[in-house]
C-alpha cells in the first residue's frame, strides 16, 4: 500500500510536500487481484490509489489561523447541488454525518493557511452523498468555505451515522469518483460512483485504437438519481461528468479481476531478449485492462522481453515486458512492466504509449525504478533488423549498438534526445523524439493527459455554495 501511496501522492507534488518514488500503475492492478477481503484498510487502500486527489495524512501547521479566501467558481456547482444518495432525505443521519466531519476533520484541517481545510462549524459542511451502493454505505462531505476539504466515511447496510468509518479526506474535486472493494474473498467486486453538479451530462466514450491514438465517441448515460453508480462493475468503462461544453471529470472504470488468462505467446518479436510468461500475461492483462480491451478477443504481441537492472529491486533487478494491441493497421498501443525477485511490480511513464508495427516501430523509454531516484538505464526497442542507434542531443550524435533492434544506454537527469534506428547497410529504418520531462499527469495511452497546460484562475463566487 505504501508504494501506492507514494505514488499519488508523488504525482501531485505541488500540494503535497514529500516527492516519493513515481511509480503504480502495474502495481495497482497487480494488488487489486491480490484482494481476498474487504477491511478498513483495504477501503482506505482503493480510495488512496484510485481517487487522483491530493491525500492529506500531515497535521496541520502551527500558524496562526488565516481567513478563508472565497470558494473557487468551478466547485460552486457541486456544492450547490442537493445532497444525492439513498438517504438523501434522512436529515438526522446528515445533522451527525456534519458534526462527526466537523469534529473528526476540522480539528485537525481547520486551517485555511494550510491549504484545503475543513471548518469546524457543522453548518459550513456540505453532505454531497449519503446512501448505499450494494453491500456498502457511503457518505462523501466537503467544507463550504476557502479551499474545500472533502471527507469519505464507509461503512456495511444498515450501519448508523456514528458507525461509519472515516476514510480519507483530500481536496474537493468539481465532479468526484470513488472506488470500492465488495464482496468475499471466493467473490470479489468493485463497486464505483461518479458525482457530478446538478444539471450535468454523463457519457461514456467508447475507443477506437490504432497505431497514432485513440479516437473516443460519446454517448449519454442515463443518471436518474442524479449520479453514476455501478454496484458490481463487470466491464471497463471510459465515462466523463460534463457540465456545458466542459468536461469536469474523465475516469475509467475496472472490474474486479477474475484472473482469466490474456493467451498471449511470451516469445518476444524477432528474438528480442528472452521469455518471461508469468510477467508477460500480467503486463497483457493489464494493458487490456487499461484500454477496455479485456474480453474482446484482442489480439497482443510481445514486442521485448528482457532481464534488466532496476535500482532498490529485490536482487537488483526486474523481468521487463513490453506488450502491444495490435490493432487493423498493425500497430497499436503498447504498455511496459517489470516485476522484481519478490514480484512487486513498477511501471514508468515513458514506457507506454502508440506505436507502428515492430517492422516500423522504434520506441525509447526510461525503465523503471523501485528507488527514490530514476534508474539510469534508457531502453531502445527498434525493427530486429537494427545494428546501430543514433542519439541527438544539443548537436551531438552518439551510437548506441543494437542486437536484433534493441539495446540501451545510461543517463541521468532528464534527457530529451532524437533516437534513429540502421540496419546494416546504413538505410534509416525509424525516428523517434524522446523526453523525460512528462506533465504530472500524463497518462501516454490518453493523449489529452500529457498536454501541458497551466489552469487559469477562478474567479471567485460573492453566491457562495449552498447549505
Amino acid at each position: 500500500m505504501i508504494d501506492e501511496l507514494r505514488a499519488t501522492l508523488d504525482r501531485h507534488a505541488d500540494d503535497v510536500r514529500p516527492r516519493p518514488e513515481p511509480y503504480a500503475r502495474v502495481v495497482r492492478l497487480r494488488r487489486r487481484r491480490r484482494q481476498r477481503r474487504v477491511t478498513v484498510l483495504a477501503v482506505v487502500f482503493v480510495l488512496l490509489v484510485t481517487t487522483p486527489t491530493i491525500w492529506l495524512l500531515t497535521p496541520p501547521g502551527d500558524g496562526p489561523h488565516q481567513p478563508a479566501a472565497s470558494v473557487p467558481a468551478a466547485l460552486l456547482p457541486l456544492l450547490r447541488s442537493p445532497t444525492r444518495g439513498s438517504l438523501a432525505g434522512d436529515e438526522a443521519f446528515l445533522d451527525v454525518m456534519r458534526r462527526r466531519t466537523a469534529a473528526e476533520v476540522g480539528s485537525v484541517r481547520g486551517n485555511p493557511g494550510d491549504g484545503p481545510y475543513m471548518p469546524t462549524d457543522p453548518d459550513r459542511i456540505k453532505v454531497l452523498f449519503a446512501g448505499d451502493i450494494g453491500s456498502r454505505r457511503y457518505v462523501l462531505t466537503a467544507g463550504m468555505d476557502g479551499w474545500p476539504l472533502k471527507a469519505a466515511f464507509l461503512g456495511d447496510l444498515g450501519e448508523g451515522p456514528e458507525e461509519l468509518y472515516q476514510t480519507g479526506s483530500g481536496s474537493l474535486e468539481a465532479a468526484e469518483e470513488t472506488n470500492f472493494g465488495t464482496g468475499d474473498g471466493v467473490h470479489p467486486e468493485e463497486s464505483f460512483l461518479l458525482l457530478g453538479p446538478v444539471g450535468a451530462v454523463y457519457e461514456e466514450g467508447q475507443a477506437l485504437w490504432s497505431s497514432t491514438g485513440v479516437t473516443r465517441t460519446w454517448h449519454p448515460v442515463e443518471v436518474p438519481d442524479g449520479y453514476y453508480a455501478v454496484v458490481e462493475v463487470a466491464r471497463s468503462q471510459r465515462l466523463r461528468v460534463r457540465l456545458g461544453d466542459t468536461v469536469l471529470r474523465e475516469v475509467q472504470t475496472y472490474p474486479a479481476d477474475t484472473g482469466a488468462a490474456v493467451g498471449l505467446d511470451p516469445k518476444p518479436y524477432g528474438g528480442r531478449g528472452t521469455a518471461f510468461p508469468d510477467v508477460a500475461e500480467q503486463v497483457g492483462s493489464s494493458l487490456l485492462r487499461l484500454t477496455q480491451l479485456a474480453g474482446t478477443g484482442a489480439t497482443l504481441r510481445v514486442l521485448w522481453s528482457s532481464q534488466v537492472p532496476a535500482p532498490g529491486a529485490a536482487g537488483g533487478t526486474g523481468r521487463a515486458v513490453t506488450v502491444q494491441v495490435v490493432t487493423a493497421d498493425g500497430g497499436g498501443p503498447y504498455f511496459t512492466g517489470i516485476a522484481d525477485a519478490d514480484g512487486n511490480w513498477r511501471d514508468h511513464p515513458t514506457g507506454s504509449g502508440f506505436a507502428a508495427g515492430p517492422e516500423q516501430a522504434l520506441i525509447v523509454m526510461r525503465l523503471p525504478s523501485y528507488a527514490a531516484e530514476d534508474n539510469q538505464r534508457l531502453q531502445i526497442i527498434a525493427p530486429p533488423s537494427g545494428v546501430r542507434a543514433e542519439l541527438v542531443r544539443n548537436g551531438q550524435v552518439d551510437e548506441v549498438p543494437l542486437t536484433k533492434g534493441a539495446g540501451s544506454w545510461t543517463e541521468a537527469g532528464k534527457v530529451t534526445a532524437t533516437v534513429r534506428a540502421y540496419d546494416a547497410a546504413g538505410n534509416l529504418l525509424a525516428t523517434a523524439e524522446f523526453a523525460d520531462l512528462l506533465p504530472p499527469q500524463c497518462d501516454r495511452l490518453n493523449p489529452p493527459t500529457c498536454q501541458a497546460s497551466a489552469a487559469a484562475p477562478s474567479a471567485p463566487d460573492t453566491a457562495g455554495p449552498t447549505p
